[in-house]
């Protein structure tokens, strides 16, 4: 048995009051003189921590909480239930705050409690595909929006490059050699998980970005600390630049690509872990959560060669040839012990937060007894498993209920991936959380919830009843009441209309009771599209496609009694449109793609499909652009602004990106559209999670999506004026010369709505509703 400098009850951060008060000036500038805010060990009415009251005292709103977490959190339900306000992140239609004339007081006390002690959030890719570019402006709202929704537990990703190059240059490797290892700063979730795809893509990483982000994290952890929330640090894991293996002579370490694979039984490991740790607490001190996947996706362990295909995944659960002699429970045992002894011989009270992520698809008992000799490695309460079941499902139920064999756990919905758009989301389903785990038959070590997007800023609706989960009694009874009440909060309507009711009340029973792919699948960012709610004959409707149709219908009528320069609403009708053109693209864009692929082509048939889907996109392009959360430009000038008075970097192989704007302006559009850069003189876009982030912005719709579908156009009629098949090379070739063209561009695009989003969306349900005569 491995031995453990162990403290069973690692320390949590409280923050600290004054905190609070400056969030509420951040807020809601001049008001904090109407709360009174304090510290408690217990809440009214002898309520354990963690939780919060409210009460009234000397004419005031008094809110005391067992930390600066739950006081924020208590300030959120009193600004939602009291004030009728809501809170949002800016890409999802914003806050609706406001001073209110009076103060509305509590009247009788109220108190809440926790169900599970920790509310998380965060996926280590949503640092790249939603927060790369955040300035510290950016920072400060995004924490202050977790503080005030009862966040407490995070990832802390950034401004690792820093300690990494630290590290690095300890063990020998040079200053070229560390830097284009990791990948552009848009790709970064790739190189800081384990180079799936390579290493320097869209590099080299820029030393001015390194410092600046390792700057930026300290300003957010200080934040954290203050309002008592967690930062979950990055760990080390294992992977390293492969030039170590030759400096360090380790013939241990494995290659894949540009990267060295470390067992954690190797010295070497435990030499580096030990380096990185001290570094990784010097710079940036500690909650003792740190973050650690060396078996990220259960196929990247390099001594872990015998494969079994389970689901979509591959994983490795059966040890290499030479290791074939001993028994796997044991060596998992003896590898999850040396990693985390990794993180506890430097921190006695370190956590060791693992994404489970590595986990999904693992069903058969071998797979079981390799989690479980990892549960069993470390001492209990130790390692914590972030449950990432897709759409809420819950991985604990596995193997009989294990519950991750004892291991506490925190049960999320992984509901998106690379941030792409998309109304989704089974609210029902994650009504059960926690409750389904609590049940006293389950006998759970269920110890948070949360969600784990890949990407945020849609469907806040979802995350916003995901978050008031761990704040809830009991599950929501009735979810469209619940809903509607929230959409009338949203839009300051102080009495029912019933067109919002009734529009949301289909909402749920629609977009918001099914869960669709993690990823997007229509006809807007991929020709031809995979998947819609379309028949297979391409043009009837399902029947909850057809509710969220007549939702959108309701939603415009509303519009004459709600306050239309609210934000809030803009994006609600804005984005139900966006939704039900984007189904409508995937038949569209098949029936082009079919055209394009016949034997022999027809030019009538080519304009006639090929027409109405550029127009569809051009129309979505339109209705987007006059909302702000769904604009291009706002993404390149905040990538734009990381450049600003730095000179240091450099493009590998683009001539043309000539200065550091330039250069972040590459990556931002690179990781929006091919993911791997295309060179200029490419005969193909270079494979790999091609259109993987897509986004329906408007501007990228328009003039990448829109402009790829008119160059097929033209080089369909082309090929048919000829009497030939399409060309599929030139193809090929065209969309590589557009992806280069457009990824290189430094064209500007507006950063502030254009349009009457209410006309536009009007226009568009009456131009498009044929479509949806069948309902």
């Amino acid at each position: 048995m491995a031995k453990f400098c162990n403290n069973p009850n690692p320390p949590k951060p409280r923050g600290n009051v004054q905190a609070v008060y400056d969030l509420l000036d951040r807020v809601l500038p001049d008001s904090k003189e109407h709360f009174k805010l304090t510290f408690v060990d217990f809440c009214l009415g002898g309520v354990a921590a963690p939780c919060y009251s409210l009460s009234d005292v000397s004419g005031k709103v008094a809110i005391v909480a067992t930390g600066a977490s739950e006081l924020t959190t208590g300030l959120g339900y009193y600004f939602r239930q009291y004030c009728n306000m809501t809170t949002g992140w800016p890409r999802g239609g914003g806050n609706n705050m406001f001073v209110p004339k009076v103060w509305p007081l509590i009247g009788t006390q109220v108190s809440r409690q926790r169900n599970v002690p920790w509310s998380y959030m965060m996926n280590v890719c949503t640092h790249s595909y939603s927060l790369v570019w955040y300035s510290w402006s950016d920072w400060q709202k995004f924490i202050d929006w977790m503080a005030l929704n009862g966040i407490n537990l995070v990832l802390a990703m950034t401004g690792q490059e820093e300690v990494q190059y630290k590290v690095f240059q300890h063990f020998g490797l040079s200053d070229q050699e560390i830097r284009h290892w990791f990948n552009g700063p848009a790709l970064l979730t790739w190189s800081r998980g384990q180079n799936e795809y390579g290493a320097d893509i869209a590099g080299p990483l820029p030393r001015s970005w390194m410092k600046a982000q390792w700057e930026l994290q300290k300003l957010i952890l200080s934040r954290y600390r203050g309002l008592g929330i967690v930062g979950q640090l990055p760990g080390f894991q294992g992977n390293v630049p492969i030039q170590l293996k030759d400096i360090q002579k380790d013939k241990n370490i494995t290659k894949a690509h540009a990267t060295g694979w470390m067992d954690s039984l190797d010295p070497l490991f435990g030499s580096i872990a030990d380096v990185w740790m001290k570094t990784l607490i010097s710079d940036f001190g500690t909650d003792h959560w740190y973050q650690l996947d060396g078996y990220f996706n259960g196929a990247t362990a390099p001594w872990m060669k015998h494969e079994m295909s389970v689901g979509r995944d591959k994983v490795y659960a059966k040890e290499s040839a030479q290791d074939l002699s001993n028994d796997i429970d044991i060596m998992a045992f003896k590898r999850g012990a040396a990693a985390y002894q990794g993180l506890n011989r430097t921190d006695p009270d370190a956590i060791w937060s693992f994404q489970g992520w590595a986990f999904i698809g693992w069903k058969n008992p071998d797979q079981g007894a390799f989690i479980k000799s990892f549960v069993d490695a470390t001492p209990p309460g130790k390692f914590v498993v972030i449950d990432m079941s897709v759409n809420g499902e819950g991985e604990w139920h596995k193997w009989n209920d294990s519950s991750f064999f004892g291991a506490n756990f925190i049960w999320t919905t992984l509901h998106d991936f690379g941030g792409t758009d998309g109304m989704k989301g089974d609210i029902a389903r994650i009504n059960e959380i926690p409750f389904a785990a609590m049940a006293p038959e389950k006998e759970t070590s269920v110890w948070g919830t949360g969600f784990t997007p890949e990407g945020i800023d849609q469907n806040p609706v979802y995350y916003e009843f995901m978050m008031q989960q761990n704040w809830r009694d009991s599950r929501v009874i009735d979810i469209a009441a619940h809903v509607s009440l929230r959409s009338h909060r949203r839009y300051m309507l102080s009495s029912p209309i019933t067109e919002v009711s009734e529009a949301w009340t289909l909402l749920v029973a629609s977009a918001y009771s099914q869960d669709l792919s993690v990823q997007d699948h229509t006809g807007i960012p991929h020709l031809p599209g995979r998947s819609s709610q379309f028949a297979q004959n391409r043009y009837t409707p399902s029947t909850k496609l057809c509710q969220t149709y007549e939702a959108w219908g309701k939603l415009i009528v509303a519009a004459q009694y709600i306050d239309v320069r609210l934000e809030t609403f803009r994006y609600d009708l804005v984005n139900l449109g966006r939704e039900l053109l984007a189904q409508l693209s995937t038949p569209m864009s098949q029936n082009f793609s079919d055209a394009t692929n016949a034997k022999l082509l027809n030019a009538s048939t080519l304009h006639s499909t090929g027409d109405i889907y550029i127009e569809l996109l051009n129309d979505v392009d339109k209705l987007l652009a006059s909302d702000s959360a769904f604009l291009l430009g706002p993404w390149i000038q905040s990538a734009r602004f990381w450049g600003e008075n730095t000179t240091d970097c450099v493009a590998d192989g683009y001539a043309i990106i000539k200065d550091c704007p330039a250069f972040y302006e590459w990556n931002a559009r690179v990781q929006l559209s091919t993911w791997n850069p295309t060179p200029e003189s490419a005969k193909k876009i270079p494979g790999g999670p091609i259109d993987y982030a897509s986004k329906h912005w408007s501007g990228l719709i328009k003039d990448y999506y829109g402009a790829r579908a008119s160059l097929l156009l033209q080089q369909a009629l082309k090929n048919a004026a000829e009497g030939k098949p399409i060309d599929h090379n030139v193809v090929e070739q065209i969309k590589a010369e557009h992806a280069y063209n457009w990824t290189t561009s430094q064209e500007k695009y507006p950063i502030n709505p254009v349009g009457d989003y209410v006309k536009i969306s009007t226009t568009m349900h009456q131009k498009y509703s044929h479509y949806y005569q069948a309902c």
